[in-house]
């Protein structure tokens, strides 16, 4: 099936990954958080869990100047803004069947669609004549694997990622890829997610996108 773009923000080919340091430290902060509870809308406060976005903008954060609140939570703004990178060709949309886990890079955002509307957000893609809305979202770390807050295992977990898509039927992903670092379009101040004091230091003006 052919999948055509609702939002034209592809990287030209020769993309780079994010800096070698950052993807690690990305990589790393998302692996803290294997085995933390499953929550929707979790972001580590007190005693709460952490759900899927939540991982992303745990790992953003720690290689950014801004902190977790200044990510857009619907992702088709986080793409239109390019926060957390611009689309990778090849994987800004592909299908499942066609995916080559080897083109992912660690640190890769990656998106995972379906063909259940969300209410909230317009669809990210249309496959084969058919819409698609992004359901989950994850961070690769290499080798063809990702970490993601499961609802179905209800904690964080650390796995194969073409197996997680066959398993629960998702036809196609999108990914993007930050060639420098997060860019949230607003910069906000607040406590690093599941720090009770650090906080992290921001420009007083809002970055461009």
């Amino acid at each position: 099936m052919r999948a055509t773009l609702a939002l034209s923000v592809l990287l030209p080919l020769n993309a780079w990954a994010l800096p070698p340091a950052k993807a690690q430290k990305a990589v790393s902060a998302a692996k803290e958080l294997v085995g933390t509870t499953y929550q929707l809308g979790g972001r580590l406060r007190g005693a709460e869990g952490i759900d899927c976005q939540g991982v992303v903008f745990y790992a953003a954060e720690r290689i950014a100047s801004c902190g977790w609140k200044s990510f857009s939570v619907n992702p088709t703004e986080s793409v239109r803004f390019k926060e957390l990178g611009e689309g990778v060709p090849g994987l800004f949309p592909v299908t499942t069947e066609e995916l080559d886990p080897s083109l992912l890079q660690p640190g890769d955002v990656i998106m995972l669609l379906a063909p259940v509307e969300n209410p909230v957000e317009p669809s990210m893609v249309t496959l084969g004549g058919e819409r698609l809305w992004v359901w989950h979202v994850g961070l690769a770390i290499g080798d063809g694997k990702w970490i993601n807050a499961d609802p179905f295992t209800a904690e964080v977990i650390e796995g194969d990622l073409l197996q997680y898509l066959k398993d629960h039927e998702y036809p196609a992903i999108a990914v993007t890829r930050m060639e420098r670092g997060p860019k949230p379009h607003r910069c906000r101040h607040n406590a690093l997610m599941g720090a009770k004091r650090a906080t992290v230091t921001v420009r007083d003006v809002d970055p461009k996108p």
